[in-house]
């Protein structure tokens, strides 16, 4: 009998629940214990299981800031604040100390800002305070004074120009960055970006004016010198770009951010060994660095004849990025340069060594690479102000192909300054094929607006298009009974060229009220807009009760 209890006893299954929060615990246990590999393993799984559990998120971010790796908690903080709880302002702290820790002085003040801005009694305020003192410190500059949230968005808008500018959106980053240098005229970083902005839109001219007036705010600016020496190079300047070079050579930058700059701008201009030398510099402190830097530095290398220290960083390079394949293009490449075969000119450019980026083809080999690559983007623009008639053409027959935002506003602007009849024409055709609005005085545009009742309905024919048609029955009839009852209101608030835009807001909108919040880059990508023209439908619908 007594066996028998015993037997009993030891076949008892106790329940052992595994949860995230099980997982959460656990990983604050490796941490304490500095055993990285197991915390970090076990905040991923907490992840796995709650994907939607901010804190899960942060912990993540804190484990890899722990181990050093800044950059890699930063995506993980910038999706916590735009995909899973906005309301996390301390977020903004946490990335405003990577950014320090990356040295990236700039970025760390502006997220500091921002947090005091979102959240001026959290409780880390006065760690934030004494962050940015830091800063200062490092900075060599006085400390700035700053607005109330309320009245300040001048640190969020210059992220978002930031992003508009890497992702080839040079026309969404020239609206914002103008109206930062109206609001604060003492941000140099956005007179920096504004310069490039208008170099990259292919107005050389505003690009030359606006580097100026940074110089003569700040006389050293080496972020502006860079960009003058890129416009000198452009515009074949030589005494000048020569003077500029000398000058540029006898810079020995302290922060990293400094030194990327001027080596990349010293690839650029044909200057190799200095670009490697600074290359060299930064690579060697210690500091996690991404996939792409490792790239430049090698070509900087291989045009600087040292192809050994090249094949090294290329190999780092690929470590990081594998499944990019661009570092195996270029190590192939020297391995073929070996036995004998002629290497044509290497770009300082992230992409692979075999890639086609000619814009002309975008009509034959479609055009999803074009809608997101900044260089193809750039080219376009400064075709549609320089190129010949016959190029201007095959331009807005691409643009027409893109249809985004963008691309509307580019052939809308370009149709209001061209005197040629015959390219006004095709711009008005490319606009016809994006189903855009037609210009005020054109015989589609003068007296032909729609009416608030075709707006209404063309709505109601993108909510059943991109979700009842989709299977999405609950999110549409949502849609469908908010935009009857406010569509007159939101109008009124904010006019959009793309109507398409508030059935993307209006899905955005559900997606909170649901707790199913999807991304505004997502869903400006699936409809085809910008993230500032959907940004801006949202604030209108947001103020309405849903209830």
């Amino acid at each position: 009998m007594k066996h028998n209890k015993s037997i009993l006893k030891k076949t008892t299954v106790v329940d052992f629940k595994q949860d995230a929060a099980f997982f959460v615990d656990r990983g604050m246990r490796c941490l304490n214990r500095y055993d990285y590999d197991k915390a970090l393993r076990s905040f991923r799984r907490a992840v796995e299981m709650e994907p939607s559990n901010a804190e899960c998120h942060c912990h993540l971010a804190s484990a890899l800031a722990e181990t050093g790796q800044f950059e890699a908690s930063n995506e993980v903080l910038y999706e916590v604040i735009e995909k899973w709880d906005p309301s996390m302002t301390e977020v903004y702290f946490y990335m405003a100390n990577n950014y320090a820790n990356l040295e990236d002085y700039h970025m760390a003040e502006e997220m500091a800002v921002r947090y005091l801005q979102e959240d001026s009694t959290g409780p880390y305020r006065e760690d934030a305070e004494e962050l940015l003192d830091y800063i200062y410190f490092e900075l060599d500059m006085p400390p700035r004074h700053f607005l109330p949230s309320e009245k300040e968005d001048v640190y969020s808008k210059h992220e978002r120009a930031r992003r508009s500018l890497e992702e080839g959106r040079f026309l969404e980053a020239l609206d914002t960055l103008k109206e930062i240098v109206e609001a604060d005229p003492d941000f140099l970083p956005a007179w920096n970006n504004l310069s490039l902005a208008y170099y990259y839109a292919g107005e050389f001219q505003k690009a030359m004016e606006t580097i100026e007036q940074t110089l003569d705010k700040e006389e050293g600016n080496l972020h502006a010198l860079c960009n003058l020496a890129v416009l000198l190079s452009h515009h074949n300047q030589t005494v000048e770009l020569l003077s500029l070079i000398d000058m540029l050579k006898k810079v020995v930058p302290f922060h990293p951010e400094n030194t990327y700059k001027l080596a990349t701008t010293m690839g650029v201009l044909g200057q190799h060994d200095e670009a490697y030398f600074h290359y060299r510099r930064m690579l060697r402190n210690g500091r996690p660095h991404e996939a792409c830097t490792y790239h430049y530095a090698a070509i900087s290398a291989y045009l600087s004849g040292k192809k050994d220290q090249a094949l090294r960083w290329w190999q780092k390079a690929k470590q990081l990025d594998p499944e990019a394949g661009i570092a195996d293009q270029y190590i192939q490449m020297v391995k073929n340069e070996q036995e004998g075969e002629t290497i044509k000119p290497i770009p300082y450019q992230y992409n692979t060594t075999q890639r086609d980026v000619s814009w002309e083809k975008a009509s034959f080999t479609g055009v999803e690479d074009f809608k997101t690559d900044p260089m193809i983007r750039a080219s376009l623009l400064w075709a549609l102000q320089h190129g010949r008639d016959e190029v201007k053409f095959a331009v807005l027959q691409t643009l027409s192909l893109i249809g985004d935002d963008e691309a509307e506003t580019a052939v809308r602007q370009f149709y209001y300054t061209t005197d040629n009849q015959q390219l006004q024409k095709l711009a008005l055709l490319a606009l016809a094929d994006m189903g855009a609005d037609m210009p005020e005085g054109t015989p589609d545009g003068s007296n032909g607006s729609p009416t608030t009742e075709d707006q209404k309905n063309s709505i109601e024919e993108g909510i059943s298009r991109y979700l009842l048609s989709q299977g999405k029955q609950k999110a549409g009839e949502w849609c469908l009974d908010v935009w009857s009852k406010h569509h007159e209101y939101a109008q009124s608030q904010v006019q959009v060229r793309k109507e398409v835009a508030w059935v993307a807001a209006l899905e955005y909108v559900y997606g909170t009220v649901t707790n199913e919040k999807q991304s505004q880059a997502l869903l400006a990508q699936k409809y085809g807009i910008s993230a500032a023209t959907l940004a801006k439908c949202v604030k209108v619908l947001s103020t309405l009760d849903f209830k």
